[in-house]
């Protein structure tokens, strides 16, 4: 009976130890992120039209990152869920926001350019024509990690038919063929998130 008694012990020691072992393998993954998970994370912009991009010039958290920096993003996504009109609803805006980044780093008002349109948040949100002097491009250049994911992202502008780097260098002549490859020269801007359940939320910038 004993030996029997002992034997059960031992079998429900072994069960506990391969449960117990199961959920730390779904937790954990050391499986590389897909690049549709990057592409969900951030819109590339090769377009010729008047949107703000601001350098990022230093290493921030996110709730020391400039706005427009944030707003840049949330459009992004906005544009991703189809919801860029004349008719942005807060809700709307805050949904994008929230698939990005934590409620309370969301920008609350503003005033940002975003593909020839002016944006303006107070009671509503509002948007007119607009233009910019320089119409900004990015890509997605790398990304590494897995729980804590970096983004690498090229960016640039295009005046007067020319591309230039953030620190206003020129590095090509504008064609829609080749402006994938002239952004390979851009200014590097990195994007870092963590992985929160099964989403990745925007944690700190860095500049390169």
């Amino acid at each position: 009976m004993k030996r029997v008694i002992i034997g059960i012990v031992i079998l429900i020691i072994i069960a506990l130890i391969i449960i117990f072992m199961t959920k730390g393998n779904k937790e954990v993954s050391n499986e590389p992120v897909k690049h549709t998970v990057v592409e969900k994370l951030y819109e590339d912009n090769m377009e010729k039209t008047s949107t703000e991009v601001i350098k990022i010039t230093k290493s921030d958290d996110i709730e020391n990152v400039d706005d427009k920096i944030l707003l840049y993003l949330i459009f992004g996504q906005l544009k991703k869920d189809k919801k860029i009109n004349s008719n942005i609803s807060k809700e709307d805006y805050k949904e994008a926001a929230l698939k990005i980044m934590d409620e309370e780093y969301i920008p609350q008002e503003f005033e940002y350019i975003y593909e020839g349109y002016k944006y303006t948040l107070k009671e509503n949100i509002t948007r007119k024509k607009a233009k910019t002097d320089k119409n900004y491009v990015t890509k997605i250049f790398g990304y590494s990690g897995n729980e804590n994911l970096e983004v690498d992202i090229m960016a640039g502008y295009i005046k007067d038919n020319k591309v230039y780097d953030l620190n206003d260098k020129e590095i090509g002549i504008y064609s829609e063929e080749n402006i994938n490859t002239i952004l390979d020269k851009g200014t590097m801007q990195i994007y870092n998130y963590e992985k929160i359940n099964d989403d990745y939320k925007l944690v700190s910038v860095e500049a390169k």
